[in-house]
């Protein structure tokens, strides 16, 4: 038991690695097209514990490198829902069909079950449809990181 729940968690982990990075390169990519800085969203995130971070487009140790922890957390968060839907040795359309969901869960959860205060943040400085796109991009990178582990195993 205690094997399966450590496998669990390096899959959990290395999964939400790959899409937190690919979330937060869609978050600032959309940020600079919008006209902020590319520090801008992920800066955003840290505003759980500094309410102003929210408006900081600067880099910074407290704002980004908060903000940065905070998201890649959350996705090693979301990743444990990821691996749990689509197991070890999952086909492709599984791979996609749980890392869909999982985006959408997270977007559920994000921006309209929590408080305001504990959302990512990410809308100061995201158009609506830039949003959905870094929720798109969390998606993605849980598909590749599954579907390359798959290739390696082989």
């Amino acid at each position: 038991m205690q094997g399966h729940f450590d496998d669990l968690m390096k899959r959990a982990i290395y999964s939400g690695c790959a899409a937190g990075l690919a979330s937060a390169c869609a978050a600032s990519t959309a940020a600079v097209r919008a006209g902020h800085e590319p520090y801008a969203a992920i800066n955003a995130v840290s505003q759980c514990l500094w309410p102003r971070a929210i408006w900081h487009e600067e880099p910074s140790f407290r704002y980004s490198g908060f903000g940065a922890t905070i998201h890649m957390g959350s996705s090693a968060f979301w990743g444990v829902l990821f691996e749990s839907l689509c197991g070890q040795r999952s086909r492709p359309a599984t791979i996609v069909a749980a890392a869909a969901t999982t985006a959408l869960v997270a977007y559920v959860v994000d921006y309209h079950a929590v408080p305001k205060r504990v959302t990512p943040g990410f809308e100061a400085h995201l158009s609506k449809r830039s949003l959905a796109m870094t929720y798109v991009a969390l998606g993605a990178g849980f598909a590749i990181a599954a579907l390359i582990r798959g290739r390696a195993a082989r």
